[in-house]
């Protein structure tokens, strides 16, 4: 390429998201530096840290308090923030002590019955469709089902890598980014061919049936998410 790619991401969706990672990976202690302090790190103005700031705290990672400064919520570690996808699942299962590893793979074609009975989708629509494995240590712990209608994509030819995240993937492949998702999260037990995961029949699992929209509520992708509960749980926090 003659020039550089310009990265369309918000200064303030980056600032925040490199404050996120520094919580996560406890470079601070239990509160943040002044905004001045953290405008200086990122070199960016005070007014994008005060916005990425005000972004944290509506997502309860930490708490502003005059007299107090900003600290970092008690409760925050990724297996709290994986459900909300602001920790990718690599990260989770680093944090709990295993060497991640991913498999990611697609074809086009229409998805199959039970996914399209699950999500109420059209039984021929033509679909990207990504199968995704997370390893911990060499050993299946998170299988990833993504479905995404090929008329979702910007390039109607499309035929290049799938990311890891179907959120990134979106912002740089579909016409329109996810804003959002809604998961529903599903007790399972393992029968035949229920699931790709090694767990032995008779021994529960979690699901999340997730459905992912754009800023207009418009359907982008659905993903079916299976997670042996022998790596982990995830945990819900609840605000008053």
């Amino acid at each position: 390429m003659a020039v550089d790619r310009i990265d369309n991401v918000p200064l303030t969706e980056r600032a925040r998201d490199a404050i996120l990672e520094a919580i996560l990976e406890k470079r601070f202690d239990e509160r943040l530096p002044s905004e001045d302090t953290l405008a200086e790190m990122l070199n960016v103005s005070r007014t994008t840290i005060r916005t990425a700031l005000q972004s944290l705290e509506q997502d309860g990672i930490i708490s502003r308090k005059r007299a107090i400064g900003t600290t970092i919520n008690a409760h925050v570690r990724p297996a709290t923030l994986a459900l909300q996808r602001m920790v990718g699942f690599d990260g989770l299962l680093r944090e709990k002590g295993h060497e991640p590893g991913i498999e990611v793979t697609w074809r086009r074609g229409s998805p199959r019955p039970e996914i399209v009975s699950a999500f109420d989708l059209e039984a021929d629509q033509d679909s990207l469709i990504a199968d995704k494995m997370y390893y911990a240590d060499g050993r299946p712990a998170i299988s990833i089902l993504n479905v995404l209608p090929w008329s979702t994509l910007r390039d109607a030819d499309f035929a290049g890598e799938v990311d890891a995240s179907i959120f990134e993937f979106s912002k740089r492949a579909c016409l329109k980014p996810i804003d959002h998702a809604v998961a529903e999260v599903i007790p399972v037990v393992k029968r035949d061919e229920v699931t790709p995961l090694p767990v032995e029949t008779g021994s529960p699992f979690t699901r999340l049936h997730e459905r992912h929209y754009a800023d207009d509520s418009a359907l982008v992708a659905v993903s079916v998410v299976d997670v042996d509960n022998a790596y982990f749980h995830f945990e819900v926090f609840r605000r008053s």
